[in-house]
């Protein structure tokens, strides 16, 4: 009897499962290819449908079908295995023992959910209310199956007694976000009542976690907001996962474009319409971890947002970090009013004009801004520059760069070199950053907790009064980078100091004395860890970017970074666990005090995720 690999690869052809991925044409008895692990401009990748294996000649890779999924899906052997036996038709046996991967039980666990919610929304008389919804939104029985749609029914306890009845534990439903214990009595309920489910898959196609509308009839009395999300778990992570990638990655590399659009509504309208290369973002602004995930298919993105207020901030957000990736960014502008659920099934010509006119993000940019201001008008052309000047300092390529220096120019009526010399003034410390410290990441390449560390002492600088509330909230150690920790404390003790001999900043507006500080950094040999440059640096970060902030703007800006600084430090420690946990259970031999240790760490993982999610809410 064959092995399950084996018997994989005797019932699938290496030819049709990688022409998936790569255009091949045939070349005799081969078929040859582009290939998609390095840049050429003539073919050397060839596949071998009589021996079943490939190879490029130009970079020296090849295998079989298991090296070649594994490499372009970024997987593991196990995890290949998951992907390919559906398409082959074999039934992998599910590990029931001691020494089962924690990851499979849990994607088990998802995979049975799912079977059972979508098994509730198709036949189940509690699934009427959903599926008239759905039917409201253009989804009728075909997309619902097509995409595994279900629907969680108002119940406590439904869903985890089916589980329990198929063997999986109440640590494994726990772990797989589909339960909440309750720390007085420690019973556990189901997490998602009375909600449409759209299952959340990774790139592979495996079920990694949920996305729970709740029905209008139960939006009254739900607490949690329309949609929630699974909590962060051992598979899931909603800053590194793409809804609708595993459907729409070969479009996306065939068009050389991905489309973005806001929720799941809008992706599966899209791709239900025939634009397979739409996919969504749900409850997050574009990351840098999806942006690196797109950059495997295209080096292209278009954005199709809502223009209210949280779409044009998450379209803010989202071009930057496509932008600093260097990918090549557009906006799609839709018909006033209209999302793009509506549009492809209102106004479908609408929607494909639109797409056909995307524009690049800066000119959106630009032609926003001076649309919107008179700009011969000295406020007004002044209030264009303080919107523009930040964007175009984003733009890493000087030629594309030079390009809108002359365009901008041009639109506000400037001279070219008048103009180039403010940018120039503009651009400037952060230029003597680089020139006086060379050891130090430019902001365009720090890290996104090492931007908001520096961003959140920048405010401390700015508004000394704030330290002391500041530093009963945040733990040195939540804040990332060594010489960051060190200039966190250092404030602390300089602002105790000061406090103490009555000569602290009182008003609210009340700058800290820096010349002052940096004397006193000298003076007592507190130069630790590089702070006297980490303090030069923060305070042209300081004069940059935060010298017209208000008092009030800064408590803001502080309480989202501490809050956001909070959640990588949990998620830092989850994949500590994680981590903990993956060496326990691989261990084919567990003492007492072993299993003991691993029932500690489930229970922190648990903890640490709810904690997760509540930060989310």
């Amino acid at each position: 009897m064959l092995n399950p690999s084996d018997e994989i690869k005797s019932r699938l052809d290496i030819v049709e499962i990688i022409r998936q991925y790569v255009p091949l044409k045939a070349a005799g008895g081969n078929f040859n290819g582009r290939c998609p692990f390095h840049n050429e401009k003539t073919p050397s990748f060839t596949v071998s449908p009589t021996k079943q294996v490939w190879h490029c000649f130009g970079c020296g890779k090849g295998g079989d079908l298991f090296s070649f999924i594994m490499e372009i899906e970024k997987l593991t052997f196990p995890e290949a295995l998951r992907l390919l036996a559906p398409r082959a038709g074999v039934i992998l046996k599910r590990e029931n023992g001691p020494l089962a991967s924690q990851r499979n039980r849990i994607l088990d666990v998802l995979d049975q959910a799912a079977r059972y919610y979508h098994a509730i929304l198709m036949t189940n008389a509690a699934g009427e209310s959903a599926r008239t919804y759905l039917r409201s939104r253009g989804i009728d029985g075909k997309v619902a199956k097509n995409w595994e749609i279900g629907y969680a029914p108002d119940s406590w306890d439904d869903l985890i007694t089916l589980l329990r009845s198929k063997k999986f534990s109440e640590e494994d439903i726990l772990l797989a976000g589909l339960s909440v214990r309750k720390a007085e009595t420690g019973r556990m309920y189901n997490r998602f009542r009375g909600r449409i489910m759209f299952p959340l898959r990774e790139v592979n196609g495996n079920i990694v976690g949920f996305t729970g509308r709740i029905l209008p009839e139960f939006e009254a009395r739900d607490h949690q907001g329309k949609y929630v999300n699974s909590p962060q778990t051992m598979v899931y992570d909603k800053s590194k996962l793409v809804f609708g990638l595993d459907k729409g990655k070969q479009s996306i590399r065939e068009k050389d474009l991905a489309i973005l659009v806001e929720g799941q509504m809008d992706c599966i309208a899209a791709q239900e319409a025939g634009y397979e290369n739409v996919v969504a973002v749900s409850g997050t602004a574009l990351t840098a971890e999806q942006v690196k995930l797109l950059q495997r298919y295209t080096n292209r993105i278009a954005f199709a947002y809502d223009m209210d207020a949280a779409g044009r901030l998450a379209l803010e957000r989202g071009s930057e970090q496509a932008m600093a990736a260097e990918m090549e960014a557009s906006i799609i502008t839709l018909p006033e009013g209209k999302d793009p659920d509506e549009c492809i099934r209102k106004n479908p010509q609408g929607w494909k004009g639109a797409v056909e006119a995307a524009i690049p993000v800066m000119e959106y940019y630009v032609n926003e801004s001076i649309g919107r201001l008179d700009v011969s008008s000295t406020g007004d052309r002044r209030k264009a520059l303080k919107e523009l000047l930040p964007r175009l300092s984003r733009i890493a390529n000087s030629v594309e760069r030079d390009f809108w220096i002359k365009r901008i120019s041009q639109a506000i009526d400037m001279d070219e070199n008048a103009f180039r010399e403010m940018f120039s003034k503009y651009a400037a410390p952060l230029a003597a950053v680089r020139e006086r410290l060379p050891e130090a990441a430019a902001q365009a390449t720090l890290s996104r907790q090492e931007i908001l560390s520096e961003q959140l002492l920048a405010l401390l600088l700015r508004f000394p009064g704030l330290i002391e509330s500041v530093s009963s909230r945040l733990p040195i150690d939540q804040l990332v980078g060594t010489s960051n920790q060190a200039i966190y404390r250092l404030l602390v003790i300089y602002y105790n100091k000061n406090t103490s001999s009555g000569i602290a900043p009182s008003g609210s507006a009340e700058a800290l004395d820096y010349p002052a500080l940096r004397s006193w950094l000298l003076e007592y040999g507190q130069d630790s860890n590089g702070s006297l440059q980490a303090f030069d640096r923060l305070a042209l970060v300081v004069e940059r970017n935060f010298f017209e902030t208000t008092f009030e703007q800064a408590q803001g800006l502080i309480g989202s970074s501490i809050k956001e600084l909070r959640q990588f430090y949990l998620n830092s420690r989850l994949k500590v666990v994680t981590r903990l946990i993956s060496e326990l259970e691989s261990r084919k031999e567990r003492a007492s005090a072993d299993e003991a240790r691993l029932l500690e760490l489930l229970r922190e993982f648990n903890s640490l995720a709810e904690e997760i999610r509540q930060l989310s809410v």
